[in-house]
Order: C-alpha cells, then sequence, then structure tokens
C-alpha cells in the first residue's frame, strides 16, 4: 500500500523576513533554516510526492557545486556485469543514506533491458545459449527516495562540517533557483551559518567513515571470494559444452 500523500508544504512568507541565524547555540537548525529547506525541497518536488528521487537530489548537489565523487549517485553511476548505472548508483546512494541514518523511502526503479559494458554476458550467451538465463544477473536494488525530514538532516551534516564552502554553495543555490519567499532579501549574509565548523558533527562524520571504510573493505574481500567462485562456476558450465577455455583473474 503506497504511503499517505504528505500535506503540501506553506509557501506563504512567516512572520518576519530577512535572514537570520541557521543555527542555535546548541547548533540545533532554527526555523529560519528548516523553512528555507522545505522551501528547496518544495521547488524540487513539485508534484508534492514527499520524497526526492536519487536522479533530483543528484541535481541538487549540482546546483550546489559539489563535484561529481562528492555526489554519491553520481559517482556510483557506471554499468556493471550485472547491474545497470542506475542500480549501482541506487545502491551507492542507499549506502551513504544508511551509513548516516537518513529518512528515506526504498523505491522500485523501472529499468529496460540491461546492457553489459564489459561483454561479458554476450560470450557466456554464446557459449551456453539458454543456459545462461539462471546465470550471473542480479535483481536491481531498491530506489532509495530522500524524505523531508531526510533532506533537512542530510543538509544539516553538511553545513556544520564545512560552514564556509557551505554558505558559498547556499549562495551559489539560492541565485539559481530563486525562490519567492527570499526575493529582495539580498545575498545570503556569511553571518547567519556557524563560523567554525561543529567538533560533535566533524567527530560523527569522522566516526562513520572509519565505520565505512572498514566495512567497505570486508565487502570487498567477500565480493572476491563471491567473483572467483562465479568465475569457477562459469568455466566448468562452458568446459562441459565446448573446447574453448576462458581465464577469469581476480586481483
Amino acid at each position: 500500500m503506497p504511503p499517505p500523500i504528505p500535506p503540501r508544504w506553506d509557501p506563504t512568507p512567516s512572520t518576519g523576513s530577512g535572514w537570520q541565524p541557521f543555527f542555535s547555540p546548541d547548533m540545533t537548525p532554527t526555523p529560519t533554516y528548516t523553512t528555507l529547506m522545505n522551501d528547496i525541497f518544495s521547488y524540487l518536488d513539485p508534484q508534492n510526492t514527499g520524497t526526492l528521487l536519487p536522479e533530483t537530489f543528484s541535481r541538487f548537489l549540482d546546483d550546489m557545486g559539489y563535484l561529481p565523487h562528492e555526489n554519491a549517485w553520481k559517482s556510483g553511476l557506471t554499468a556493471t556485469f550485472n547491474q545497470s548505472a542506475a542500480s549501482n548508483a541506487d545502491k551507492t546512494l542507499k549506502n551513504a543514506f544508511d551509513l548516516f541514518a537518513i529518512d528515506h523511502q526504498l523505491l522500485q526503479r523501472a529499468q529496460g533491458p540491461h546492457v553489459d559494458p564489459t561483454g561479458l554476458t554476450q560470450t557466456l550467451q554464446g557459449v551456453l545459449g539458454g543456459a545462461f538465463s539462471s546465470m550471473g544477473r542480479q535483481a536491481a536494488p531498491p530506489m532509495p527516495a530522500i524524505t523531508r525530514k531526510g533532506f533537512v538532516d542530510i543538509t544539516v551534516i553538511e553545513v556544520l562540517s564545512d560552514p564556509s564552502r557551505e554558505w558559498a554553495n547556499f549562495s551559489r543555490m539560492l541565485r539559481k533557483y530563486n525562490l519567492p519567499r527570499y526575493i529582495g532579501w539580498g545575498d545570503l549574509p556569511r553571518s547567519v551559518i556557524p563560523a567554525v565548523a561543529d567538533q560533535a558533527m566533524l567527530n560523527r562524520v569522522a566516526g562513520v567513515t572509519a565505520f565505512a571504510k572498514q566495512k567497505g573493505e570486508a565487502e570487498l574481500e567477500a565480493a572476491r571470494a563471491q567473483a572467483a567462485i562465479q568465475a569457477r562456476g562459469n568455466q566448468a558450465a562452458i568446459d562441459l559444452i565446448s573446447d574453448t577455455r576462458y581465464e577469469y583473474r581476480y586481483v
């Protein structure tokens, strides 16, 4: 059963106008900040679905000035033997959301036939024929769609981790989006964002990064073992029906 349609964010100006601090002394976001982020979310979600698809969230990061390697979805956008580029990117983004406990919903991505960029599929199909259909291809992972809450939370992490950079990013984005509520407010003052990074947030990011590195190394070893087993199985199947031999190396 699909989730209920969320109430539409009210775009009418709040009491008072003009830029106010984004964070309280204890580094919790103020109404000024949450209102701004909800306005941005509504701008990116004109149909009021309550979530942003990975492509939309990725475009927001582009608009903020993030480089491709800083954009989790874009950095994972590479097709492999058994997954499309979008599926791999969805998995990368979901991992990032999970690591930082970012609220999101899992949706099913509509995809066409997979095109294997490695050429291995074509080779095995030529040798194995119909028997290949049960080998290798994995089901597409779910597509992570960030919610309003998740959107606010993930931007807080970024702002408190690198305030000066995010002030420049927000200034760039606000000029591009030209949101109605903020017309006439002028440029975003540097003073609305903390002068220096929040140490508690830096500690949190460092801890998550260390955990992700450890987890990634373990998953890499498991993937290498699985790939080696799969390669041996593929080789055995080929040897049964053909004199052609292929050697797979995993390093």
